[in-house]
């Protein structure tokens, strides 16, 4: 996720309120958050169990429950089932503010990986 903090990503930062600058600084600092935003974005009405989300991340659940309710208490994620740490579910409903934040980040990576893409096919091709 390093990658994402670049020049364009400071500058976008810099303009945020200081809650939601915190926010998005502790998502892109975690690779575990990163993985469940871009999961969620590419699948918004997905509902899952933080093992479940491990599952599909490729990560550790009692690393991923951490992370989910870190993103919970930020006011991305929703949990709407207590059914203990593993097992409780979630689903993606972040707060309008940071919504428009994280698809701007969202965009701002794909456009990077689009042109890492175009690069290593050039790079390929000769």
């Amino acid at each position: 996720m390093n990658a994402l903090i670049n020049r364009k990503v400071a500058r976008f930062i810099k303009k945020l309120n200081d809650r939601t600058r915190t926010t998005v600084l502790d998502i892109l600092e975690s690779p575990i958050k990163w993985n469940l935003i871009q999961f969620y974005k590419a699948n918004p009405f997905s509902i899952h169990t933080p093992r479940g989300l491990a599952n599909i991340i490729g990560r550790r659940a009692d690393l991923v429950f951490k992370e989910v309710e870190g993103l919970a208490k930020a006011g991305i994620l929703k949990k709407i089932s207590e059914n203990g740490n593993l097992f409780s579910i979630y689903s993606y409903e972040p707060e309008a503010e940071i919504a428009r934040v994280i698809n701007t980040l969202v965009d701002i990576d794909n456009e990077q990986r689009n042109r890492m893409g175009n690069l290593r096919g050039r790079v390929k091709n000769k």
